[in-house]
């Protein structure tokens, strides 16, 4: 969860930050291909696999073609976690629903987008989330705490607080989940793994009680 813009001046070198290159005739890439094709390959083989070179060739393409799009690897891993990041930010509570409702309502879809893909979640926890997507989320959940009446630095402590949780949660569910997959060959971690969507369920559980104790909270501090 992206923290609010800061007010200086100077902006982080992104991606998302630097003007996008004209397309090149040949070959016919574009940033949505290369975004799909890099979901792709982390999907198939994991964080481990993303290369550049990796990337071309899932794309079919030499790898200096794709430079021209992307400066490096970490340009893949921003494109790839906001990729998954857009049905999330695209079903977000309108401006009508009442501010708890929509923290808890954009809170689970940021957690859900995150803890559907094993890598996503991991990168997330290291790489500032500045795509756009990730940005509607952020602020959906800023805009609502902006309407729960409690002051700046409670909002601020309140922001924080969320970003922890969603992120959190996610690196630990996706932890669990692999875990169990790759558990052995015991009966018991073939049990694991069959259930892991059991295992699953529960902490997406655990993840909606935990936003309502913070809800709570925050509601309690601003009525204080």
């Amino acid at each position: 969860m992206a923290e609010p813009e800061p007010s200086s001046p100077r902006r982080s070198d992104s991606v998302f930050t630097r003007p996008p290159r004209g397309r090149r005739s040949q070959p016919a890439l574009t940033r949505d291909r290369i975004v799909a094709g890099t979901i792709a390959l982390l999907d198939r083989e994991g964080s481990a696999a993303l290369t550049m070179r990796r990337v071309a060739a899932e794309l079919g393409v030499h790898a200096t073609s794709l430079y021209w799009y992307v400066a490096r690897r970490e340009d893949l891993v921003d494109l790839a976690v906001d990729g998954i990041l857009a049905e999330a930010a695209a079903g977000l509570p309108g401006p009508e629903e009442p501010w708890d409702l929509a923290v808890r309502t954009t809170a689970r879809r940021f957690y859900a987008a995150l803890t559907a893909h094993a890598w996503a979640a991991e990168f997330a926890g290291v790489r500032p989330l500045l795509g756009p997507n990730a940005l509607a989320l952020s602020r959906r959940i800023v805009a609502a705490l902006g309407d729960s009446g409690g002051g700046e630095e409670a909002q601020a402590v309140a922001i924080r607080a969320l970003a922890n949780q969603i992120l959190g949660a996610a690196t630990t569910t996706v932890a669990m989940r692999v875990g169990a997959a790759a558990g052995g060959g015991t009966e018991d971690a073939r049990a694991a793994a069959v259930s892991a969507a059991d295992a699953l369920a529960v902490e997406n559980a655990y993840f909606d009680q935990v936003i309502d104790l913070l809800l709570a909270g925050i509601r309690a501090r601003s009525a204080g």
